[in-house]
């Protein structure tokens, strides 16, 4: 009997796709999947046989652009090869134990009292998962996360766009870091308007810059900003050194710069308002049995002590 079944995408094809309309170019594609440029044009080509549809528009030496029907076969071979690779992990795992890898987001500031725990704690409740975690801005995380490339992300609720559903994991309130020997220094709690005329150090992390100087200019001041840096090591660095004031949201344990100098933090009266910290991800996507339990994990953790 002569076969009558039409021919069907390999999953191999499928990935080779995907990579080569991430990476704009066969070369590219090649080189992430280790496998030759040929071996990704002759997928592509394949697919656009099998599927009766241009998926790309290849531009010599300019690389290559996704058509309408690319972008949407990117899309749905994207989901599937994520059933399959659920599929694979499913299929033998007995007594239903989570298994597999779960990739966070971690806003940077709150990476190092947030990720040695999360660590600590899954290594020993879930032996069978590995935890795949990035530092970083939350406006890239929060992207990843709508795209399906995080399964969740932790940060502070502030510029989170829509798509995504949080809870909250606790809230922090903004206190002042001061050098050792600032005349404000001896006082328990400090008036940001005592400070409106000095130089203010400020954490440029997006969004923490912003919300910063959102919340001052609320309270009706206008800072006098003479450096930012993304780096919170430097900011407290550069505050121990007597260059000027800071505000953070999250401390650390150690009272001493990088350096070794001395920092004092004070709380602000009358007080900036709470910034919550959340962990959120993709409200449509159903998340996995391994990244719901991380993520219970993650919900009951504290923050590490002050």
């Amino acid at each position: 009997m002569p076969n009558t079944l039409e021919p069907q995408p390999t999953l191999r094809q499928l990935k080779l796709f995907i990579a080569a309309a991430q990476e704009g170019s066969f070369a590219a594609a090649a080189e992430a999947m280790h496998v030759t440029p040929n071996a990704v044009s002759s997928a592509v080509t394949e697919l656009e046989t099998t599927f009766n549809a241009q998926l790309v528009i290849r531009r010599r030496a300019k690389g290559l652009t996704t058509t309408a029907a690319g972008q949407d076969l990117a899309t749905r071979a994207t989901t599937l090869l994520d059933q399959a690779a659920e599929l694979a992990l499913h299929v033998g795992n007995t007594g239903d134990v989570p298994r597999g890898s779960v990739n966070v987001g971690c806003y940077s500031t709150l990476a190092a009292t947030m990720i040695p725990k999360l660590w600590a704690q899954v290594a020993q409740q879930l032996p069978e998962v590995q935890l795949d975690i990035q530092e970083g801005p939350i406006e890239t995380f929060a992207q990843d996360v709508l795209h399906g490339r995080l399964d969740m992300m932790i940060s502070y609720r502030v510029g989170l766009p829509m798509g995504l559903m949080s809870d909250e994991l606790f809230h922090t309130v903004p206190q002042v870091a001061l050098p050792e020997n600032h005349a404000l220094a001896a006082r328990s709690t400090v008036s940001l308007e005592d400070l409106e005329s000095e130089p203010l150090i400020l954490l440029d992390l997006p969004p923490a810059g912003d919300n910063t100087l959102r919340l001052l200019h609320e309270r009706g001041l206008r800072p006098r900003v003479i450096h930012r840096s993304s780096s919170y090591e430097t900011v407290r660095s550069m505050v121990a050194r007597g260059f000027g004031y800071s505000l953070f949201f999250q401390q650390t344990m150690t009272k001493v710069s990088y350096e070794g100098l001395p920092l004092i933090h004070r709380a602000i009266e009358p007080p900036l308002q709470a910034e919550p910290v959340v962990l959120s991800w993709q409200i449509d996507v159903q998340p996995t049995r391994r990244a719901n339990a991380v993520g219970e994990i993650i919900m009951n953790m504290t923050p590490s002590p002050k």
